[in-house]
């Protein structure tokens, strides 16, 4: 068989998948059977060909199916490898199965960022102000319905930050207004701000300083463009309060009194294909630092006596816990607590 013909079969096999009516095994199975032609019998080969099912995978030639294979074998062992050692967390096939760490690093983090660059924002709140007020020992805004939807960032690497601002400012206008937030515009930020090193600070100054448009205004494009005119505004920001860096107790009380807040860390190779629990690693970040992702901290708990942040990710709702995942509390891994920063809005 071609491996136009081959080609041809998946794309079919995602347009029946594409209607509930229509039975898939059968479909799927010629698909399995026409991967085994190119990569031989192995139970790996399946799992290959049912993952480039459920997300609509599509391979130029013969030479990538071969490729993207052997990647998708080598995160395959590794996911059953670490699963098998009981940690408090579960890693599983997800739609970057087929990457390596270094092209998810490229294609979803992009280049290093700077977390800690100094920034001129309103410092309206100290650390100390915070610890004098009460939190609960758990929270989780989304319960509270102020967590506006999980986003994907798609290919833009390194737009985390924005995504991460406007959560925050989503759920901020929320809780002080009472009422359903605004779908606000990432593309905005990532077209009208220009600094060497973004942050969510930077977000917050732009906003501060020119207001930001909705979604429908401005919508998102994942590739960074000119900054293009733009109607009124919705929502303001009158300033941010940074958390004083590495006070994960301080980064508690934040989130638990006043709202969600938006964090940086390192991405460790094993978050890629994480998939539920609370996650940990006993693999210092040291090798990652100056790659950071941007979330959004939405809550905090305890589970078997892990305590864990909730943090809210830009990777689409297909990874992790509905696009969510829970990293270990207490120790500020992979610097969670670093540049830990909230917006005050109008």
């Amino acid at each position: 068989m071609s491996v136009r013909a081959i080609l041809s079969l998946v794309v079919l096999v995602i347009l029946i998948g594409s209607h509930e009516s229509t039975p898939i095994p059968d479909g799927l199975r010629k698909v399995e059977e026409a991967f085994v032609k190119i990569l031989g019998q192995s139970s790996h080969v399946l799992s290959f060909a049912r993952f480039t099912h459920q997300y609509g995978k599509k391979y130029e030639n013969e030479e990538e199916i071969k490729h993207r294979f052997s990647v998708f074998k080598e995160n395959l062992d590794l996911i059953r490898s670490t699963n098998k050692k009981g940690l408090s967390y579960k890693l599983g096939v997800n739609q970057f199965a087929d990457l390596t760490k270094e092209e998810f690093q490229r294609n979803k983090i992009g280049a290093s960022q700077h977390p800690f660059a100094t920034s001129k924002g309103s410092r309206r709140l100290t650390g100390r102000a915070l610890l004098q007020t009460s939190a609960p020992s758990a929270r989780d805004w989304r319960e509270y319905g102020v967590v506006s939807p999980v986003k994907n960032q798609g290919a833009l690497p390194g737009a985390s930050w924005a995504f991460s601002a406007i959560g925050a400012v989503e759920s901020a206008y929320h809780i002080k207004h009472g009422k359903g937030s605004y779908d606000l515009s990432e593309q905005q930020l990532v077209d009208c701000t220009y600094s060497q090193y973004q942050q969510t600070t930077e977000a917050f100054d732009y906003i501060k300083s020119n207001g930001i448009n909705n979604e429908t205004q401005y919508p998102y494009l994942g590739v960074k463009g000119g900054c293009r005119s733009y109607y009124n505004s919705v929502v303001n920001v009158t300033g941010y309060v940074p958390i004083p860096s590495g006070a994960e107790d301080e980064l508690k009380q934040a989130v638990g009194s006043t709202g969600p807040v938006s964090v940086s860390f390192g991405v460790l190779d094993t978050l890629q294909h994480y998939q539920s629990g609370v996650y940990t690693s006993s693999e210092p970040c040291e090798n990652v630092v100056g790659v950071r992702q941007y979330g959004l901290a939405v809550g905090y708990g305890s589970e078997e006596g892990v305590d864990y942040w909730n943090i809210k990710n830009s990777w689409g709702e297909g990874w992790g816990e509905e696009g969510f995942f829970r990293m270990e509390r207490g120790n500020n891994l992979c610097g969670i607590a670093e540049s830990p920063v909230y917006p005050i809005v109008a």
